[in-house]
């Protein structure tokens, strides 16, 4: 049986609140800073499929082009790996509603998936993480739609409450050149 494409899910924004909450009180949560960091680099590159008109097969787990918004609906793209197949409309339908599609922050998107994999401290996770989160929240709510789950003025609130608040240098207690 052939298996649907699936996206991953949005980050809930509380989940960042409470990772800078805790890297503010100066305490290190290393599972939170993995699984914020390891579902915000699936979030990243499903966007950047989207963005980019790919899918992953889920047969095989080739990446191949798939037609964009405006080609008839029954024209089919077909996995080089497997000879696995869908058509623009039901590739479409997979991600509508979805807010995938992320030109607004297409480079933070990228640099952020390529580089969190290769980090392996606390701080260079937690830095990684709040580069991303600072790119979303300067180019608005149309990129924070993309990652964070919530009503957009919900989300764009979050963040600048964190912004306000939040020591300038996560992961190292300092006062970050960065403003939100």
């Amino acid at each position: 049986m052939t298996r649907r494409v699936r996206w991953a899910p949005k980050l809930p924004v509380a989940m960042i609140v409470r990772l800078y909450e805790s890297d503010a009180r100066l305490l290190r949560d290393e599972e939170l800073v993995d699984d914020v960091g390891w579902r915000l680099v699936a979030r990243c590159g499903d966007v950047l499929l989207v963005s980019d008109s790919e899918v992953v097969c889920p047969d095989c787990g080739s990446t191949f082009a798939v037609p964009w918004i405006g080609e008839p609906d029954d024209r089919v793209s077909t996995c080089p790996g497997c000879g696995w197949s869908i058509t623009a409309g039901a590739y479409h339908a997979t991600f509508h509603h979805q807010d995938l599609y992320g030109v607004g922050a297409r480079e933070a998107f990228a640099e952020y998936a390529s580089r969190f994999p290769r980090l392996t401290s606390y701080t260079e996770k937690m830095l990684a993480i709040d580069r991303l989160v600072h790119a979303v929240h300067k180019s608005g709510n149309l990129a924070a739609r993309n990652l964070f789950e919530g009503r957009a003025r919900d989300v764009v609130a979050a963040l600048d409450a964190l912004a306000a608040a939040r020591p300038a240098d996560p992961g190292r207690g300092a006062r970050s050149t960065e403003a939100g």
